[in-house]
């Protein structure tokens, strides 16, 4: 085995240029690349975009049909099972690898996994070991042997079915299938029992390539960041919970100094917005709901917990998502797509509708640079449903999908002229609807959230200054007051990335494999919840990541919009160098000026309908972070008993919270009641 690594590291160093070593390259970039943290660059960076829509294309051709089929012949039970057996089959790969690598811990771990699940677990069927032994797979594999012996990465490449994938990995891959038994079996049963394993095991693959289809801009740049990621955390061992647990993190204290002077900044008045992460508690404002044990941390991980709102009444079929029998909510809602402008790209909205053809309708706005699969809107459509509205799930006004809708040299961001079109997108969809499924909308409510929540308050201020009635009732969850005090705000969090350049790639990849272990015992979580387990730091990375991701997608596609040739390389060096206020400076500017975009991004430019209409109503907590205490408080002026106040929650935290939920559910039920006298 040893003259078989040194053989492909000679192999390695001659033909594939490696000179570039596994540490950090430094750039002159802003913010970081993941190319430079996690992979040797990107060489090949134009055929390998070429072969991943290619085999984007393959997938939805041929791929995905066949997963579908194999899914919708076995429910999950069985496809796990199968995947266990496999697993269970792999045990001598992860043996060699921990044996190369002498890590003697991970040998004796593995080998009492074989001999638990093939005795009591029927031949690996089930994986009693994980379940009732707390002895989780350790997914070893020769690419792991190969970076202990030294082999550097080598170039990135995109392979025809493949996909992402380095000269290192794919030698570990070839090693991977030497060392794996059903290898040397050669019969047609012993193939077609191959193929079948195969095809169940790449069956996950389907949800994640739907994700970054249709969350993300550039696909292919997102899926070559979550490789690199994924492979860092994987030859770390921080997939493995005891190397996660036993990681040392320093950071709070740090964190916790500039906290302080950061809440210092704040008594002394200097409310400027550069640099204000913490909200200070005002003894003037008082909450009108209080959320009992909810344990805050800090308020960017209490909005962190937006993310249990995805489990609320979550029902999960025993079928797999690709599976032509899964209904789940999700799959019952239908897509459709209108034109915003005659003759441009038509724009995707997602819906369901009640049989009553006089039901109330409910539009809904998710948070800045969602799409229209994103999770919430999901779940409040179920919200909503179960409370006899049809539905209609739209995305941010401030999105690549909805950007590449309008004209040529139009830019998202100026909330005055992109109500206008938000305008056209509902009435286009509402016309839609009422012409091909014979409809009469007697009732028509719109909600939102963050930024969606802005757009909504904005929306109603545009009929009231047109006097149209479009909507009815406008329900806003967190909006921001001011624009440009919101950015700085999220900018200081993109930032963090700033603050520990030295270990960033292992800060990082520490941080996502939390993630990912969350995600994995997310049951768990949502039935044991006190705190969320990140730092105060690693709360900033994730966010920094989710808020500079959206920006990217958006500078993306505006930049192929105005020049379709434009080098990708070209459009990344200015997304790696740009925060919110770099785009709003990049963007904006060229058409309105500061003081125009100050003056108007704000929610007291439309205090005249806050004031004098009360078909709205406003959630806010009182430790949100993109609203300062003198913007709420200004904002409570105009708005009375409108606004609700939450103790607690920062920027969308409470949305899972009891107290939240049925406050909402009894503003739905006040719609219906409303509605139902109207129909008399």
């Amino acid at each position: 085995m040893k003259k078989i690594i040194a053989t492909i590291l000679l192999f390695n160093i001659l033909f594939f240029n490696t000179a570039l070593a596994d540490d950090i390259i430094k750039t002159t970039y802003k913010y970081p690349s993941y190319d430079s943290l996690y992979l040797n660059g990107d060489k090949y960076e134009d055929i390998n975009r070429r072969i991943f829509y290619l085999n984007l294309k393959l997938n939805k051709l041929f791929v995905k049909r066949v997963h579908i089929l194999w899914a919708s012949l076995f429910p999950t039970f069985i496809i796990d099972s199968l995947n266990s057996v496999y697993s269970n089959i792999e045990y001598p790969k992860r043996l060699v690898s921990s044996l190369l690598q002498r890590d003697f811990e991970a040998v004796k771990h593995e080998s009492k996994r074989f001999f638990i699940n093939t005795t009591l677990g029927v031949a690996g069927l089930m994986d009693i070991a994980s379940k009732y032994f707390d002895l989780e797979l350790y997914n070893e594999d020769m690419e792991q042997a190969l970076a202990k012996c030294k082999v550097k990465c080598g170039n990135y490449l995109v392979l025809p079915f493949v996909s992402s994938i380095t000269t290192r990995d794919m030698f570990g891959r070839v090693l991977d299938f030497l060392l794996t038994p059903t290898t040397y079996i050669a019969s047609p049963v012993a193939a077609a029992v191959k193929l079948g394993l195969l095809i169940n095991r790449t069956l996950q693959i389907q949800p994640i390539i739907k994700m970054v289809e249709s969350n993300f801009a550039d696909s292919y740049d997102i899926a070559k960041k979550f490789y690199g990621v994924d492979k860092y955390i994987k030859l770390s061992n921080y997939d493995r919970k005891n190397v996660l647990a036993s990681i040392k993190d320093d950071y709070d204290e740090i964190d916790l100094v500039q906290n302080k002077k950061e809440k210092i900044l704040q008594v002394k008045g200097s409310i400027k917005g550069e640099n204000l992460v913490v909200s200070m508690p005002n003894d003037e404002l008082s909450a009108d709901i209080i959320l009992n044990d909810f344990n805050p941390q800090n308020p960017i991980l209490d909005s962190m917990r937006t993310a249990l709102f995805d489990m609320v009444d979550n029902e999960k079929s025993i079928w797999a998502e690709n599976s032509v029998w899964n209904r789940d909510f999700s799959k019952k809602i239908k897509t459709a797509s209108v034109e915003i402008v005659p003759n441009l790209e038509k724009y995707k909205f997602r819906y369901i509708l009640q049989k009553d053809k006089k039901s109330p309708l409910v539009i809904i706005f998710p948070s800045i640079g969602e799409g229209i699969n994103n999770s919430h809107g999901n779940v409040m459509a179920k919200m909503f449903y179960k409370k006899g509205y049809s539905v209609v799930i739209i995305g941010s006004h401030f999105q690549w999908e909805f950007l590449k809708s309008l004209d040529k040299n139009y830019k998202v961001g100026f909330i005055k002229d992109d109500v206008k079109y938000i305008n056209k997108l509902l009435n286009n969809i509402i016309s839609y609807l009422s012409n091909k499924y014979d409809r009469v909308f007697l009732e028509r409510t719109a909600i939102g959230t963050s930024l969606g929540a802005y757009a909504v308050l904005f929306l109603a201020n545009e009929q009231y200054e047109q006097g149209a009635n479009n909507i009815d009732k406008f329900i806003a969850i967190c909006p921001p007051y001011e624009l440009l005090y919101a950015v700085s705000q999220i900018d200081e969090i993109i930032n963090s990335w700033q603050r520990y350049p030295d270990d960033l790639r292992q800060k990082v990849a520490v941080t996502t494999a939390k993630v990912l272990r969350v995600f994995k015992e997310k049951e768990k979580l949502n039935k044991d919840f006190k705190v969320l387990p990140f730092s105060n730091y690693e709360a900033k990375l994730i966010s920094a990541f989710i808020f500079h991701q959206k920006l990217s997608d958006l500078i993306y596609t505006t930049e192929k919009k105005i020049n379709p040739d434009l080098d990708d390389k070209l459009i990344y060096n200015k997304v790696y160098n740009s925060n919110f206020q770099d785009y709003i400076k990049n963007y904006l500017l060229d058409k309105h000026s500061y003081d125009e975009i100050k003056s108007t991004n704000t929610l007291s430019s439309i205090s005249n309908y806050l004031i004098n209409k009360d078909n709205y109503k406003i959630y806010h907590s009182l430790d949100d972070y993109l609203i300062s205490q003198s913007q709420l408080k200004e904002l409570k002026s105009y708005c009375d008993d409108k606004l609700v106040l939450f103790n607690n929650g920062a920027h969308l935290g409470f949305l899972y919270r009891d107290e939240f939920i049925n406050a909402l559910r009894q503003e739905i039920d006040l719609n219906n009641k409303k509605l139902a006298q109207s129909k008399k």
